[in-house]
């Protein structure tokens, strides 16, 4: 059996570095106040898919992504100062994103089977953050859009992870905390899938859940798997 992760909120608290960048931006950098970080992770992910689909640079995607956003905050800035900006959100972003306390001992316990990881990151970044919190040697594989052009939901990434894995799909069980990425799109290519749902934001969502990875053993046995 193949055991696939989502990365980040899943095993990496991406959610908390993100915010902490960001209000550094606003703050000490461009001097933005009382701005919504919704609007930045509006306009990043945007830039974001467009790399993927291989139609900007990643250069591209991060500097529009500074300008965008200083746009609609009618903040003017130059393309030098953007790229410093950018940077300097970047640096912090990736070192403030910690493992869960969870995830590790769950690995652990883990280690007699083949993991990987599916992601919708950037590859550099992803391997940045497994290699800091010392996570990287417990992975096989680390798929990501660059890879091929499509991004989660979409099945192709999910068939490409089990074709990279030599195994059939339904031998493949993924895990990660989106619904509509990681569980429907996981399920929808034909993997077996399990919602990580740490802030229980999902109660109405029909599906096999769990809050915490310290349940994943139980929830991967009651699909009817045995864990070595």
């Amino acid at each position: 059996m193949i055991i696939l992760f989502d990365l980040d909120d899943t095993l990496i608290d991406s959610e908390s570095a993100h915010l902490l960048a960001f209000e550094q931006m606003c703050q000490e950098h461009l001097k933005i106040e009382n701005n919504n970080p919704q609007n930045w992770i509006t306009i990043k992910n945007r830039n974001l898919h467009l790399f993927f689909e291989g139609k900007i640079s990643l250069e591209e995607h991060r500097l529009n992504s500074i300008v965008e956003f200083c746009k609609i905050n009618d903040f003017k800035i130059s393309k030098a100062e953007a790229e410093k900006v950018y940077q300097q959100y970047h640096l912090l972003l990736l070192q403030s994103c910690k493992a869960f306390p969870d995830v590790i001992p769950t690995l652990i316990e883990l280690k007699n089977h083949q993991l990987g990881i599916i992601s919708n990151g950037i590859y550099s970044d992803q391997i940045y953050k497994l290699r800091q919190n010392k996570l990287l040697p417990f992975f096989r594989k680390i798929i990501v859009p660059e890879d091929i052009g499509f991004s989660k939901p979409a099945k192709e990434i999910f068939f490409y992870a089990a074709q990279e894995f030599g195994a059939s799909l339904s031998n493949c069980i993924y895990i990660g905390d989106s619904y509509e990425l990681d569980y429907l799109g996981s399920m929808n290519a034909g993997m077996r899938s399990i919602l990580l749902d740490r802030k229980k934001i999902y109660q109405n969502q029909n599906g096999k859940k769990i809050y915490s990875l310290n349940q994943l053993k139980f929830a991967i046995e009651l699909q009817g798997l045995t864990l070595k």
